[in-house]
């Protein structure tokens, strides 16, 4: 699995903890996260399980190297 860690939100580089923090201060407002390889929309998933915090695209894109590659 891609481990994204950064993305784009207003034309800036954002880091992941940033954007979870930003989602949790404003969870009414939704949040344009973009991927910084195919401005595809992403999310922010906190760390869990095995998986450290990461983004992950709304729909997988198999041309991106940062999509998650389904099993």
């Amino acid at each position: 699995m891609a481990k994204m860690t950064t993305c784009i939100l207003s034309g800036r580089l954002t880091n992941i903890d940033s954007a979870i923090d930003l989602k949790d201060s404003a969870p009414a407002i939704q949040q344009d996260f973009r991927c910084t390889e195919c401005n595809q929309p992403v999310r922010p998933h906190r760390a869990g399980g095995h998986a450290a915090a990461h983004f992950e695209h709304l729909e997988r894109n198999p041309d991106c190297s940062n999509s998650h590659v389904a099993r």
